[in-house]
């Protein structure tokens, strides 16, 4: 069997894309493949105005299963990164669109978005379809129809916000409005403090240029975690079945999350949806080898970042090797069971030189293939994982049909 063949052959699951943040932003049409002359300048680099992620290249790569996240510009963005205050003079209706609204409007409005995206694809499509998954039951019926199944998720728990003081009873209520809608996890901090977590620093070193980094550096804590608030919030998530997604929170709180998931003696509940691992990469937002054990023995699934400032604890442009790295550390820690891919791709991140979008995927089955990973590991971290985390954890399993 070729690597080719077991590419073709897999389930392959990204765990975390944001091109539904790109079509608003920019008003990408995610049905086709625009040749942008600019963007061959910097596409092998950090450039914010990509579009990694599109239907055709999600085609090209062989995905079947996308998790599109839904992230909402925190304002903080705006009063700290230059870059983002020159956008919103050169582009105005972006700030009407995802700045002035409500974190919990501007949230609903990208899902809205998203599946507006895949109804237009899909009426002029040439290739497979694409197929809007709002339960294990839908997904179930997309994958067995051979279509491009697209799973809503959520970054960042300011989502939940719908003004500046909501109530422990407003938030619990939008997080089940989401719930009902079909987002399948909520990564409950970003970059900025929310109601729910607080975020490990975030920013890589190519981005402090476009910040007031003197003033800023010194303002997050890695001594916070879940808020009282957020402690509720993660308790009503095991309650609902909305998987809980740890990323960008700080140590602090990923113990939190841990352990209350552990006294509820839930599993297959915690993911990691884009992350690299502390033991390669020193960095507070990757996982120690005890956090990995934990996700090991209690039914979880990393998704390994495709950012090489994560991935690596120096500058590189090239990556599959730091990639494959961290992936043969949680192998060696937790197990063939623990690992799967979550790009960040269209995420404002500079991904390795030689995988810079969707339809690129296929290197990494080569590359890892060439390495002596076989047919059945690679089934596996390229998306047998993450498909069984959604099946299993997840708990909307079928999707309510209203009669009119």
């Amino acid at each position: 069997m070729t690597w080719k063949d077991t590419h073709k052959g897999a389930t392959i699951v990204d765990l975390h894309s944001h091109a539904a943040l790109k079509a608003m932003i920019m008003d990408h049409d995610l049905g086709k493949d625009k040749k942008r002359w600019l963007l061959k300048f910097f596409e092998r680099g950090f450039f914010p105005f990509s579009d990694r992620v599109t239907f055709p290249k999600m085609e090209k790569g062989g995905i079947d299963v996308l998790l599109s996240t839904a992230y909402i510009l925190e304002r903080e963005w705006v009063k700290d990164i230059s870059l983002i205050r020159w956008l919103l003079r050169l582009v105005p209706s972006v700030r009407r669109i995802l700045i002035d609204p409500s974190y919990f409007d501007v949230t609903n409005h990208m899902l809205d978005e998203m599946e507006r995206q895949i109804e237009t694809y899909n009426v002029a499509r040439e290739g497979r379809a694409a197929h809007l998954a709002l339960s294990v039951e839908d997904l179930n019926k997309g994958l067995d129809a051979g279509s491009m199944c697209v799973v809503h998720s959520i970054e960042g728990a300011h989502s939940l916000e719908t003004h500046d003081h909501n109530t422990e009873e407003e938030l619990l209520n939008n997080l089940e409005h989401f719930f009902n809608r079909g987002v399948a996890y909520l990564t409950l901090a970003h970059f900025y403090p929310n109601k729910i977590a607080y975020p490990a620093f975030p920013y890589p070193e190519y981005a402090l240029k476009h910040l007031k980094w003197k003033k800023i550096l010194g303002q997050w804590d890695m001594n916070e975690g879940l808020t009282p608030v957020g402690e509720k919030v993660v308790e009503k998530m095991l309650e609902l079945g909305m998987l809980i997604d740890i990323v960008h929170c700080t140590p602090k709180g990923r113990a939190q999350v841990r352990d209350i998931a552990s006294h509820h003696n839930k599993k297959n509940c915690v993911i990691a949806s884009h992350m690299a691992t502390f033991e390669i990469n020193r960095d507070p937002m990757n996982l120690t080898d005890e956090e990995i054990k934990w996700m090991a023995d209690n039914g979880g699934v990393i998704g390994v970042i495709l950012m090489n400032y994560y991935l690596a604890p120096y500058a590189a442009a090239l990556g599959l090797k730091h990639v494959e790295n961290n992936i043969n550390h949680i192998i060696n820690v937790g197990g063939i069971d623990t690992v799967g891919i979550g790009t960040d791709f269209d995420g404002f991140t500079d991904p390795p030189d030689e995988i810079v979008d969707m339809s690129e995927l296929p290197r990494l089955t080569k590359y890892l293939s060439a390495l002596g990973y076989n047919d059945e590991q690679l089934k596996k971290l390229l998306g047998g994982n993450a498909l069984r985390v959604l099946r299993d954890g997840w708990g909307k399993k079928h999707t309510e049909t209203i009669l009119l």
